[in-house]
Formats: structure tokens, C-alpha cells, sequence
């Protein structure tokens, strides 16, 4: 199949109008930087915005890395035969409950 075939119906071509907007240098930095935070470009944002499309943030990888070495630590203590009472095996828990409570919170203020 050749690349022009393959290309057909794609978004691309299917979005022919050009608009030319006006933005002051802090709103378009604004901007940039809440494109950014979707993992989306300034255009697929404007667009995505001015129809009232929900738009999930990605999340930050160093949640991710955290929640996923607490949720280790967790698992080596349980395995190691400590207690769930125990203050060590509290204190991850405690942690993993403020992560995620934190993460929870970040993603509902971008809704």
C-alpha cells in the first residue's frame, strides 16, 4: 500500500480551515504549558478546549516511580513477615495513602 493511500482520510487532511489567532506572550505561554501538561499540542488544545472536550493529564512519572517503589517496599515487608501493625509497614502505608490522595488531587484540579 502506498504512503499516500495510507495517508487518506487521516485528521490531517481533514482539517483544511486555518484561523489566525492573537495572543499576548503570557497567554500563549499559559498555554503552551497546559498542552504540554496533556501531552497534546497548542492546536489539538485550542481545538480540544473550544469544544468542551474532557482532557486527562498525564501524570507525572515521578508519582508513578514513587507510588510504584513504596508499593515494593511494601510488598518486601509483608514478605519479610512483618506485621501490619507494625510502624515501619504503617509508615509506607501512610505514605502510599498521601501519594495517591496527592495524585487524585492533581488530577481533578485539571478537569
Amino acid at each position: 500500500m502506498s504512503d499516500k493511500a495510507s495517508r487518506r482520510g487521516s485528521d490531517k487532511r481533514q482539517k483544511t480551515v486555518i484561523k489566525t489567532l492573537r495572543f499576548t506572550p503570557d497567554e500563549i505561554e499559559e498555554i503552551e504549558q497546559k498542552a504540554k501538561a496533556v501531552g497534546q499540542s497548542v492546536s489539538a488544545y485550542i481545538r480540544n478546549a473550544a469544544m468542551n472536550r474532557k482532557m486527562i493529564s498525564l501524570i507525572d512519572d515521578s508519582f508513578m516511580t514513587e507510588l510504584l517503589r513504596l508499593g515494593r517496599l511494601q510488598k518486601h515487608l509483608f514478605v519479610e513477615g512483618k506485621r501490619v501493625g507494625d510502624k515501619e509497614y504503617s509508615t509506607v502505608l501512610v505514605a502510599i495513602t498521601e501519594l495517591s490522595t496527592t495524585l487524585r488531587n492533581k488530577l481533578m484540579s485539571n478537569d
